[in-house]
């Protein structure tokens, strides 16, 4: 790998801290390393077809790239050119490749399928979170690692009651019921507007379980947590032909029409 050079870093905003080459990281403030520990990412992804959604500056597609998967796509919204992507991409002489897309949009038809898809750091910043975990069961044929802020802590309760979301017994008590609490602009971040809801660990698991997944909690620091959802053969039957999403424009919407020709939905007066 050539040289690293002084300027390399500068004019971009990192969020990704990843290890380019040995004792030179990425200036970001989540570590890559800590992130894919916690989640339970395999060391050897020989032989896996890797999708990264939300990748942003890239390391997380980089990095699976570097554990050995054939072939990674990164799913982005952001211009390559301005997050660090393309800096690294050139300097990795990297194979992998960037479709510039919403997770709304995955579409087996357009990338394929994979064994893997990462899902971090995007959840909580969808307006419309169960669209986009229908759109990444289409698109996935194994298991997808996801890490997400949570509000199992202190993020229930807005003013003199968030303190209330520290008290042992009302967690323990709410633990089990699947929240999902909506943010007004700023309120999560004071820096970004772009956060919509946060949901707590049931909720998570629950969302992901309603698309046809089988999902675990793995692992939980603060506010973020980790999980790791296993593709059922099929969605839920209720996904299939007891709501709106049975009707067949709709399962296009939200790539289901490969499923399988659902019943006919119900009639409900």
């Amino acid at each position: 790998m050539t040289a690293i050079p002084a300027d390399f870093f500068e004019g971009v905003r990192w969020h990704q801290r990843w290890e380019v080459t040995p004792g030179v990281f990425t200036p970001g403030c989540n570590p890559v390393a800590r992130l894919c520990a916690n989640v339970g990412l395999p060391a050897d992804l020989s032989g896996q077809r890797v999708l990264d959604v939300g990748a942003w500056n890239g390391c997380f597609s980089f990095e699976c790239e570097r554990r050995g998967a054939p072939e990674v796509v990164a799913v982005s919204l952001e211009d390559p050119d301005e997050t660090g992507f393309q800096r690294l991409h050139r300097l990795l002489r990297s194979q992998v490749r960037y479709v510039r897309g919403s997770a709304y949009a995955l579409s087996p038809d357009e990338i394929g399928t994979f064994d893997i898809v990462l899902f971090f750091g995007v959840l909580y910043h969808l307006r419309y979170p169960l669209l986009a975990i229908d759109r990444l069961r289409s698109v996935c044929r194994g298991e997808v690692f996801v890490e997400t802020h949570v509000i199992d802590g202190n993020y229930r309760f807005r003013g003199a009651l968030r303190r209330l979301s520290q008290v042992r017994l009302l967690s323990w008590l709410l633990g089990p019921t699947p929240l999902w609490r909506q943010y007004r602009e700023y309120e999560l971040h004071p820096q970004d507007a772009s956060n919509w809801f946060g949901p707590n660990i049931a909720a998570v698991g629950e969302a992901f379980a309603s698309a046809g997944f089988d999902c675990a909690f793995v692992h939980l620091l603060e506010d973020r947590a980790s999980f790791r959802a296993k593709v059922r053969e099929q969605p839920p039957q209720r996904v299939l032909s007891q709501t709106y999403e049975a009707y067949p424009d709709n399962r296009r919407i939200v790539g289901l029409e490969q499923l399988g020709k659902a019943p006919e939905p119900r009639c409900h007066r």
